[in-house]
């Protein structure tokens, strides 16, 4: 991703050559390239080149933040020509570079707490894509798919599946990874009002009563400028039938009559 600064915070355009973020995924975290007029203005920082230093946003620097709107944590870097920096953040979680988020799904769709150990879920950065690990209880319930493992298999939301979506909310296109305990996975994207559908790398296995599975999500399948995600754990049949939520519609949210279905996006409210 590639962004210009030309405009000062009260829009005003700037009148020199605007200065370039790119911002690429890599093994150990995410790359972050800056380009810019150098103004020398004010002079260096008395900090070591290559080591952090406080008050670094009183020197001449280029600054990103990245930030949860849900939980309102929030990482700052800033970058200064002289080759020092600062990393200032609001959690522990956010320490150092992140490579790996890790969720849990400890709600139904509709905001009911789960009373079991629930579905985990982690995402990390590969050179070749996103790796989506999934950890959690095997219900058996619907029984197998009849697809071959590791292959697609259509209508895999009938079974046994914890499904991942990654949303533009601008532009409403969308990727949809559904991952089986018995194998069989399920890629949709959804781009221009129509569904393509692909397969990808995805490995499971079944532990007595548990499940894992590792699938591989090639950079090229995510829609340009995703910025939300939701993630579901479903099992069960019939009356059953089970849907748990990353991020559940809030109960008093819920109108009468309707399903899970048509707020899947207005429940997708994680930033990525």
């Amino acid at each position: 991703m590639e962004f210009k600064i030309e405009h000062t915070w009260d829009s005003l355009p700037v009148s020199h050559e605007p200065v370039s973020v790119r911002l690429k995924s890599g093994s150990a975290g995410l790359l972050m390239e800056v380009s810019a007029p150098f103004f020398n203005d004010p002079p260096a920082p008395l900090g070591e080149p290559g080591k952090p230093f406080s008050g670094l946003w009183d020197y001449e620097v280029v600054e990103a933040f990245f930030l949860s709107e849900r939980t309102k944590q929030y990482l700052e870097v800033e970058l200064c020509p002289r080759n020092v920096f600062t990393n200032n953040h609001q959690t522990k979680s956010l320490e150092g570079k992140r490579s790996e988020l890790e969720y849990k799904i400890t709600n139904t769709w509709d905001s009911i707490k789960v009373m079991r150990e629930p579905a985990i879920i982690r995402f990390k950065a590969g050179d070749k894509g996103l790796i989506m690990e999934v950890n959690s209880l095997f219900f058996d319930d619907p029984s197998a798919p009849s697809g071959e493992p590791g292959k697609p298999f259509d209508g895999l939301w009938d079974y046994e599946v914890v499904e991942a979506f990654f949303l533009n909310s601008e532009t409403k296109d969308y990727l949809e990874v559904e991952l089986c305990p018995h194998g069989q996975h399920l890629l949709l994207l959804l781009s221009g009002g129509n569904c393509f559908e692909d397969c990808l790398i995805f490995e499971a296995g079944i532990n007595w009563n548990k499940w894992n599975g590792t699938a591989l999500i090639p950079w090229r399948y995510f829609p340009p400028g995703v910025d939300k995600m939701n993630s579901y754990a479903i099992h069960g049949s019939g009356i059953g039938r089970t849907y748990e939520a990353l991020y559940p519609i809030p109960r008093d949210d819920i109108e009468q009559g309707q399903g899970l279905f048509s707020i899947v996006w207005s429940i997708s409210k994680e930033s990525v």
